[in-house]
């Protein structure tokens, strides 16, 4: 008993439960105004053919008063024909004179209680109705005749009869509608929620560890079909950031891994056997480096996760990128002097962009650095700036004349860990770890702009960066 009660309760609030509900009153509703307005359409039908035939009526007995005017008798000889040709029809008329409240003549079936609800007048008759009788009033208009009035009427009895038959034939039809419109609107609604089922039962199956499997698409392209389209990049996206993650967390172990074992091993060497004082100072230098080399990328490791944890946090400003260029060659001319390699600066106009200055800094001294770093003595490394009004971007550069990137390295080269040097002899002597030119992108994206990397080999690398304008021009 409770498992049913319990069932009951899940149903009465599962989405086909309520479009069910939906389904049903909107069914009833749209039916109930048909029938309503079917059954006053009728009523609304029959008054204006009564009101006709009446009118009709009216404007034949005018003619006969006109035609026997001045003899009374005549004209109600005429009328009295007239009545007795309707008294199947409960037909009443009456002559009244020009005030309109005198009768000159009236029919036994006239009613005696006033006519008091004038409904008014159209096509020149005028149209008056008591609780139980309805009337057409014309008056005569010729030159030299008095206005006389001629009032003919019904009973509403019969249109009533009419509307009531049709009321009857209509609540079978009601009644059918009320009992068969659940059952419609449960079928509609379990033909809308089977589709979110098969979405749901395909979900269910999903794991953090087993994401292959992506929601079908029924090619009708409507709301679920899109909707199933989200779904799927969203696996997509959370299948490719689960393997980075695992890539990140296995390279990060080995990358602490190396310099950890180096450091062990030195210290056993050290405690194993008897050293001079320089073969001991030789092993706390190896010591020293490796746990430089450690702290620091530990601490590109935490500021690479703050980045991307605070995204939406960093508060930006206008800067001015040519200041922060200029920063960046005032630094690094002794370095690129000592290497041999020239470092020019292509002024352009005043470039402000919406970042965090500290930031942008850091990115350009870690792209001047790595160009200055594989490049050859007597090479070039060029800074460029300048402003795309049609897109409200500004463009920084940092050019090269150095070894260049193999082409299968390209693309990845944004990636954690991934060192060029790992599939080619190493240049140079400096150590990284293959984290900076991630921490790069991961700035710039979080201040809402793009870089992007072109290489050739042997002749270059070219890196360039896009952030909004601070003031568009």
């Amino acid at each position: 008993m409770i498992t049913v009660y319990h069932g009951f309760i899940d149903f009465t609030r599962s989405l086909r439960f309520r479009l069910t509900i939906w389904n049903t009153l909107v069914v009833l509703v749209t039916c109930v105004i048909a029938l309503i307005a079917v059954r006053e359409g009728l009523r609304f039908y029959l008054l204006v053919e009564t009101d006709a035939v009446l009118d009709d009526e009216v404007k034949e007995i005018l003619l006969t008063v006109e035609k026997f005017y001045p003899d009374q008798e005549q004209v109600i000889a005429a009328l009295r024909r007239k009545d007795e040709a309707h008294q199947d029809r409960y037909w009443h008329i009456r002559w009244l004179d020009a005030d309109g409240e005198t009768t000159i003549w009236a029919s036994s079936l006239a009613p005696n209680e006033p006519l008091a609800t004038f409904l008014g007048t159209n096509n020149g008759h005028s149209v008056w109705s008591s609780e139980r009788h309805r009337s057409i009033e014309r008056q005569l208009d010729r030159p030299n005749l008095p206005a006389y009035k001629i009032r003919v009427g019904t009973l509403m009895q019969f249109i009533e009869e009419d509307v009531g038959r049709l009321t009857r034939i209509l609540a079978p039809v009601g009644l059918a509608i009320l009992l068969i419109a659940p059952l419609g609107g449960l079928l509609l609604a379990e033909r809308a929620i089977e589709p979110l089922q098969r979405l749901i039962r395909t979900t269910e199956r999903l794991r953090p560890s087993h994401l292959e499997e992506r929601l079908g698409l029924r090619g009708v392209g409507d709301e679920l079909d899109q909707l199933a389209g989200k779904i799927n990049t969203f696996l997509d996206e959370i299948a490719d950031h689960l393997r980075k993650n695992r890539e990140f967390v296995a390279n990060a172990a080995h990358d602490l891994r190396s310099p950890l074992a180096a450091i062990q091993s030195s210290v056993q060497v050290a405690l194993q056997n008897p050293r001079t004082v320089e073969e001991h100072e030789e092993l706390l230098f190896q010591i020293e480096e490796e746990v430089t080399h450690l702290s620091q990328l530990v601490n590109q490791l935490l500021q690479l996760a703050e980045t991307e944890a605070t995204a939406a946090e960093i508060p930006l400003e206008p800067v001015r990128l040519a200041e922060i260029l200029q920063r960046a060659i005032e630094m690094f001319e002794p370095v690129a002097e000592e290497a041999g390699i020239q470092l020019k600066f292509q002024p352009a106009n005043e470039v402000m962009v919406q970042g965090q200055p500290r930031q942008l800094r850091q990115v350009l001294t870690n792209l001047v650095d790595n160009a200055i770093k594989f490049t050859h003595r007597d090479g070039i490394v060029t800074l460029g700036l300048e402003a795309d009004p049609k897109s409200g971007m500004g463009i920084l550069t940092v050019k090269d004349t150095g070894i260049g990137i193999p082409p299968e390295a390209v693309d990845r080269i944004f990636d954690r860990f991934y060192q060029v040097e790992r599939s080619r002899q190493r240049f140079g002597t400096n150590r990284g770890n293959g984290l900076g030119l991630s921490i790069c992108k991961s700035i710039i994206h979080s201040q809402g702009g793009t870089i992007t990397v072109s290489s050739q080999p042997g002749q270059g690398t070219t890196f360039v960066i896009r952030l909004p304008l601070s003031i568009p021009l």
